[in-house]
């Protein structure tokens, strides 16, 4: 499978990975949202519930304890000697009367106890007179307000079966018995209180059943009042909410159908949360942003790895394809030099004053070979962590002056001229170290400046000093120098800049990153630095101990 084909599915397998994802990621936002928008409504309808509890305990509390009162109390004075069932209508003169315990006592919740005659007339203990002028100016409040409390009352019985079956049917009130001009009105029933809706107010109203016709009494509640009375944490949560009325014989009106409207079962009434989104919402959005944002990172960083090792290997048969190219190369020049010679020296081709010639080239062509083939077989120690080091402790003169005379005696063959300076106060200076790979590193350094400084005026510097931790080796030559953009390569294993290349310079590209890793490998390390001579200048470092 060629190099493109495995891009194009790599390329594929991500684009599946990720799309898939991003719909997954898509879903579980949304998912997330309407879990919080839902959670929101939950709360909502139980904050609802809660200020529906509160008015109905409220409001059954005040029909349980209005139903208790007598009927007579609606009135301002009554007649209290009176026989218990005809102390309705207005005391004679002389008679004994009592003021009404409504007249001292008014809840907040409450606007005025009232009583309507079945002539329509308001009255009541204590009533406002502005109020009751207002409520008397609508004609036909008593009809509307008898209507509706019947619809929701049952009807007294009149002792006849047939005549209260036909009333229950019709809801028709019974007729009146006749009784005594000024005689006062005889009580029959009294039924109990139901709220009822009239004109956007609420009333709390009873029908008092007697012998001159049906009176209302009740109470006309304060709804501003009542909307006080909502629960503290209904109110905190949605200061917008409030209780509002409706008249259940008509369509429940546009307000009464937003999210969270609660209508009462037993009152013509409505919780109205307002602004529903003054709730606080738990956002699990943001929650699982960061799990997703977890997620998404290990996938990329995943990602990244996988497109990073196909890189590395894309990388790895590149450089194994440049090596096998490169040692094939190096191994065929010295094997023709091998053949040709042999062949002219067996068949007596050469003669004997050259035939010193041709065996120094053999030889030379054969330490060619083995400095080839002890890289690889070093670098390939390394990579392995295969090299046991020798480690010996030795003074730095005793270690550098043999490595200078090598390095001599190399370059000097190369016409090339060397110069070595062992700074005096470290000549005696211990060193602990293995010898054999220092001169390799050295000697790797000379191979390159004997490929690259060579020419006329061609020269070496090596000196050696020392800071507080390290021996610091400058390998300088005045050759071409490296180029900025090739600084980073050279000590890359089987990399070889394009000015090596194009001057067709033996070599692998190993013997840099060769000395690098085994300057690491001692504890230590080799760098390029700018150097004094214009050429290349190798900075090696070699701990003390």
């Amino acid at each position: 499978m060629n190099r493109r084909i495995r891009i194009i599915l790599l390329a594929i397998s991500l684009l599946l990975v990720i799309g898939t994802l991003g719909w997954l990621t898509h879903v579980l936002l949304v998912q997330a949202e309407e879990t919080g928008h839902s959670e929101q409504r939950i709360r909502v309808e139980a904050l609802a519930h809660e200020a529906k509890l509160e008015m109905d305990r409220l409001l059954t509390a005040f029909i349980t304890f209005e139903q208790a009162r007598g009927y007579f109390e609606y009135q301002p004075v009554y007649a209290y000697k009176r026989p218990y069932d005809l102390r309705m209508g207005a005391p004679a003169p002389g008679e004994a009367t009592r003021d009404s315990n409504l007249a001292a006592y008014l809840p907040d919740y409450v606007t005025a106890f009232i009583q309507i005659s079945p002539a329509g007339r308001v009255t009541g203990p204590a009533l406002p007179p502005e109020l009751a002028g207002r409520l008397n100016e609508q004609k036909d409040l008593y009809q509307r307000l008898n209507g509706k409390v019947s619809s929701l009352t049952s009807v007294p019985s009149s002792g006849n079966l047939w005549t209260d079956i036909r009333n229950e049917i019709l809801h028709e009130s019974p007729e009146p018995e006749p009784t005594i001009s000024g005689a006062p009105a005889q009580v029959e029933t009294v039924t109990s209180f139901v709220p009822v809706e009239d004109g956007g107010n609420l009333y709390i109203l009873r029908q008092v059943h007697t012998s001159r016709g049906i009176y209302l009494q009740g109470a006309l509640m304060n709804m501003d009042n009542l909307n006080r009375r909502l629960p503290g944490r209904v109110k905190m949560l949605l200061p917008h909410s409030r209780l509002a009325t409706f008249d259940p014989s008509y369509p429940p009106p546009e307000e009464t159908r937003q999210a969270g409207a609660l209508p009462f079962a037993n009152a013509p009434l409505v919780f109205l949360p307002g602004d529903a989104g003054a709730v606080p919402l738990q956002d699990h959005k943001k929650m699982l942003t960061w799990t997703l944002t977890l997620i998404w990172s290990m996938v990329l960083l995943g990602a990244a790895g996988v497109i990073w090792l196909m890189l590395g290997t894309f990388r790895l048969e590149q450089r194994r394809g440049d090596f096998v190219s490169a040692v094939t190369h190096e191994l065929r020049t010295p094997l023709t030099s091998f053949s040709l010679y042999t062949e002219m020296l067996e068949d007596g081709m050469v003669p004997e004053q050259k035939k010193p010639e041709y065996y120094a080239n053999m030889q030379r062509e054969c330490r060619r070979l083995e400095h080839l083939i002890e890289n690889v077989l070093s670098y390939s120690r390394l990579q392995r962590n295969a090299i046991r080091r020798a480690r010996d402790t030795l003074t730095c003169q005793e270690l550098f002056e043999p490595i200078a005379e090598k390095i001599d005696r190399r370059l000097r063959e190369a016409g090339i001229s060397f110069s070595f300076a062992l700074a005096q106060p470290i000549r005696i200076l211990p060193i602990h170290t293995d010898a054999v790979s220092v001169e390799q590193i050295m000697d790797n350094l000379t191979s390159n400046a004997i490929k690259y400084a060579k020419g006329e005026n061609a020269k070496v510097q090596l000196t050696v000093q020392a800071d507080r931790h390290n021996i610091v080796i400058r390998f300088r030559d005045n050759g071409p120098g490296i180029s900025p953009k090739n600084r980073k390569l050279v000590f890359k294993p089987f990399r070889r800049t394009k000015d090596a290349t194009n001057s067709r310079k033996p070599g692998v590209g190993l013997g840099l990153a060769l000395a690098k890793d085994t300057a690491r490998s001692l504890g230590g390390d080799l760098k390029l630095e700018f150097g004094t001579l214009g050429g290349a200048s190798f900075l090696l470092t070699i701990p003390k101990s």
